[in-house]
């Protein structure tokens, strides 16, 4: 039961990693690979969170700023000083709160062209966003098309390794036979040696495509079978309708047109520098101070209500020197005197400390301000600005140039190709045709080895041939699709 169950458990793991590791990847397959985990094409897509804030960010500068502050401090008794400079002394420790609420608006000429800059910016991203999707696109079918093309080469290297094999063992047996000399069986081991080399170049060939595949895709993959076909078909597109859709819809164009845009906003908004500008600000504010020592503050309080019976006193001698006695004395001075209820009052009061502020009164201010002269700054802002604009504007024209020369040749390169692929086509099977004539010859005796050598390099090279003008073909057309903006491969 134990040796069962172990069975049973190592089953359902190799199901699993099965159904984990893709056994085959199609060209669309890996195109989705490659976006969803390529690094150099995610780094830009990245960029679109970026640009969608500076948007809300440009909305945002029309409504008013708003901060919101509050602090304490303690401050022990002693003399304050700068210097030689005396600020007075504090006889005892005191403790300070604040709060703070400010608001303020501003308004200028770079606040009223910001969205629209900042949205020229957004659509210039999305459009970049687009052409390195369309890129990766263009450079992942490329690259499939190249590990296509090494696997069929290992499959050609192969084909030729069987047919020094055969040739050899052809040689081989008329050598042993006496009809031939064993030099005939030595010519033909040393091109089945040339076509293992051959084999043992192209299936490391093979595995290097296979690697830049993976970096293209941007994620280690097992070993796949790659299962998008390379046949060929004839063109049914014209030159005229694919320069019409590279100049109207290639999305590196569009993606130039929109730098283009985002340099006419910056411009725009370069140019509000010399716009007046308006601001308006208000707060509240409100403090909060508090001696720790209470008998300090009694002492002080007792120390006011003094100086005031000192100063009734006064008045009340002097007002009885006088002829005419001052109006309103002699008074009573015995009022002046702190009773313990002030004085509970004076200790309760100075309880204020952190929250019990005292509010400030309310400042509201406007102002208006026109630019005169800022060491022309702003001028040399606008020439920057309007430099980069032309600047987009020169490169929109080249990207437009560069396609429609990118198109035509393309286009010229691919029907080209069909029709070579045809032609190598009828020589491969001429070249088979021949090698089997030769060998039929050989083994008759009434053809010698190098005839037999010769027809199968014949074979080796039409076969070669033939598939570089099949893959020739897809990576012209691969050439095309990017050039053009256009999918022109059927839908596998």
């Amino acid at each position: 039961m134990l040796a069962a169950a172990l069975v049973l458990l190592a089953l359902a793991a190799s199901g699993l990693i099965g159904q984990d590791a893709p056994r085959t990847l199609s060209l669309a397959d890996a195109v989705g690979l490659a976006k969803r985990n390529n690094p150099g094409f995610l780094s830009i897509r990245n960029d679109q969170e970026v640009s969608d804030w500076q948007v809300r960010e440009a909305y945002a500068s029309f409504l008013p700023t708003v901060n919101a502050s509050a602090g304490m401090t303690y401050q022990e008794p002693g003399s304050q000083r700068i210097g030689t400079i005396d600020f007075g002394s504090a006889t005892t420790d005191y403790v300070f709160s604040n709060y703070g609420l400010s608001l303020n608006w501003n308004l200028d000429g770079g606040t009223m062209f910001a969205v629209s800059s900042a949205r020229a910016g957004r659509e210039a991203t999305q459009a970049r966003i687009r052409s390195a999707e369309f890129d990766l696109e263009a450079a992942v079918t490329l690259q499939y098309m190249a590990a296509l093309r090494g696997r069929d080469v290992v499959d050609v290297a192969r084909r030729q390794l069987d047919r020094a094999q055969q040739n050899l063992s052809l040689a081989t047996v008329r050598a042993e036979a006496g009809a031939v000399a064993m030099v005939d069986a030595k010519k033909a081991q040393v091109e089945r040696g040339r076509a293992e080399v051959a084999l043992i170049q192209a299936e490391r060939g093979y595995r290097a495509e296979k690697l830049r595949l993976t970096q293209q895709l941007g994620v280690e993959i097992a070993e796949v079978e790659l299962v998008t076909g390379a046949e060929p078909f004839a063109p049914a597109f014209t030159l005229d309708d694919l320069l019409a859709q590279a100049l109207s819809a290639h999305p590196s164009l569009l993606a130039a047109q929109a730098r283009e845009s985002a340099g006419r906003a910056t411009l725009r908004q370069a140019r509000s520098g010399y716009f007046p500008s308006l601001n308006l600000s208000t707060g509240l504010r409100g403090n909060a101070v508090e001696a720790l020592d209470k008998d300090y503050l009694v002492t002080q309080a007792e120390q006011g209500v003094s100086n005031q019976r000192d100063s009734c006193e006064f008045l009340n001698a002097v007002s009885a020197g006088l002829s005419r006695p001052l109006a309103g004395y002699p008074k009573s001075c015995g009022q002046y005197a702190l009773s313990d209820a002030q004085r509970l009052a004076v200790v309760q009061g100075s309880e204020v400390f952190p929250f019990d502020f005292t509010k400030n009164p309310l400042l509201l201010s406007l102002t208006v301000s026109v630019p005169v002269f800022n060491g022309f700054a702003t001028q040399r802002q606008i020439e920057q600005a309007a430099a980069s604009a032309k600047d987009a504007s020169e490169a929109r024209r080249a990207e437009e140039l560069r396609l429609r020369t990118a198109v035509t040749q393309a286009y010229d390169n691919l029907t080209t190709q069909y029709q070579l692929i045809g032609l190598e086509q009828g020589n491969r099977q001429l070249a088979e045709e021949q090698l089997t004539l030769a060998r039929q010859r050989y083994a008759l005796g009434a053809a010698n080895i190098i005839e037999l050598l010769d027809a199968q390099t014949s074979v080796q090279t039409a076969e070669r041939d033939y598939l570089n003008a099949l893959y020739d073909f897809q990576i012209n057309l691969a050439i095309l699709e990017g050039a053009s903006g256009v999918r022109l491969r059927p839908a596998s």
